[in-house]
């Protein structure tokens, strides 16, 4: 620790306080006794009391109004000595602890028992200099710091609070920090989901369609197995545009997300899945985010017609409207065996379906179509922060 930091971290703490009363009761008593005034009861009562006095500062931080009454205790008590039993010079050394004794006063954190200390303080000052003669000295040295200690416990309390109010943003930060972890990890997991349950779902059916048709028909089955290649080439893209994405090096899907759900409806119908996908009005406009939306909602709602709905027909209408685009996704009731795939996913699907929409400020409806089946229902805002109603 160097030396400015020690000698700051003394003189700041009661250490400071007996090395004060320490050094100015030694001088009163060497200053007495060279002078040859250490004797007889009164010049004994009035070093006594000044010693007195002095060793109040001992205890001002922790008991200020303790203190400062007992020092106006001493102070009357020296009335009872002889006048001039001290020298001015030396008497003039009680304006030290009057100064520090009447800022602990102010700087003590219950101004409305404090209030009466400094009442009593003044008080035995007066006593002490005699009733009849008024000192304005000792009001000034009284009042004056006791009003600085009010500003500087003022000036404390505001730091107080400002710490505080510093460590709850510095929590708050690590929440949100913590939070924004939390979501983007589970942004991650929905981006996962939504590339690798829709290829593995087409493949899990194309490889079942394949086994089938090897005893039957081996160039379909070759078919097949050629398209669970395709399929595979394709997930191994999506995860790499993904990773992209994570290095902050890759795009977004953006506005081509409209334009490639063709492209997934054909690679849908190509696994042996009948769906239909129709385009009304126009979609031109549709955020970046949006129309990112879009192309995961058509791949879910697909995934899961090739899951819980095996050989239902499936139909997607892309509609555009004035404030909105609509995305139907329809598809009938079950009409083949079941996929083994209905249990995969854990629901996750629909959970990012509904995050993504409203992340745009869309509207999401899922559930049992009117003849049957299921129904997927989204509108999305053609700008972002307006709603889709």
């Amino acid at each position: 620790m160097r030396a400015r930091e020690r000698i700051a971290r003394i003189a700041g703490g009661a250490r400071a306080d007996l090395l004060v009363a320490l050094g100015l009761s030694s001088f009163l008593l060497i200053a007495l006794a060279a002078g040859g005034l250490l004797h007889g009861a009164g010049n004994l009562l009035e070093a006594a009391t000044g010693v007195g006095v002095f060793c109040c500062l001992i205890p001002r931080r922790a008991h200020p109004r303790l203190a400062a009454v007992a020092a106006a205790a001493f102070f009357a008590v020296s009335a009872l000595g002889p006048v001039d039993a001290i020298p001015n010079d030396l008497g003039n050394l009680v304006a030290v602890p009057v100064f520090l004794l009447a800022y602990s006063l102010g700087t003590a954190p219950d101004q409305r028992r404090s209030l009466p200390a400094v009442v009593i303080f003044l008080i035995g000052l007066q006593i002490g200099n005699g009733l009849t003669t008024f000192n304005p000295i000792f009001f000034v040295l009284t009042i004056g710091p006791w009003a600085i200690g009010l500003v500087v416990r003022s000036r404390r309390r505001l730091t107080e609070q400002l710490a505080v109010r510093g460590r709850e943003l510095e929590a708050e930060r690590a929440l949100f920090a913590a939070e924004a972890v939390r979501y983007e990890r589970a942004r991650i997991a929905r981006e996962l989901h939504d590339i690798v349950a829709h290829c593995v779902s087409v493949m899990v059916i194309q490889a079942g369609a394949g086994q089938r048709l090897t005893a039957v028909d081996p160039s379909l089955a070759a078919e097949a197995f050629d398209s669970i290649g395709e399929v595979a080439q394709q997930a191994e893209a999506e995860i790499g545009r993904l990773l992209d994405l994570l290095d902050a090096t890759g795009e977004q899907r953006g506005a081509d997300g409209l334009r490639l759900i063709g492209e997934l409806v054909t690679r849908a119908a190509a696994a042996g899945l009948a769906v239909s996908c129709r385009f009304s009005g126009s979609a031109d406009g549709l955020p970046a985010p949006a129309s990112d939306a879009a192309y995961r909602v058509v791949q879910e709602s697909l995934t899961n017609a090739l899951r819980h709905a095996p050989g239902a027909p499936v139909d997607v209408v892309v509609a555009g409207a004035a404030r909105y685009v609509e995305i139907d996704v329809r598809n009938g009731p079950a009409v083949g065996p079941p996929s083994g795939l209905e249990r995969s996913g854990g629901g996750r699907g629909l959970t990012g379906m509904r995050e993504r929409v409203a992340a745009c400020g869309g509207e999401l409806t899922v559930g049992p179509a009117d003849r049957g089946g299921w129904q997927v229902l989204a509108r999305l805002p053609r700008q972002l922060g307006q709603t889709a109603g």
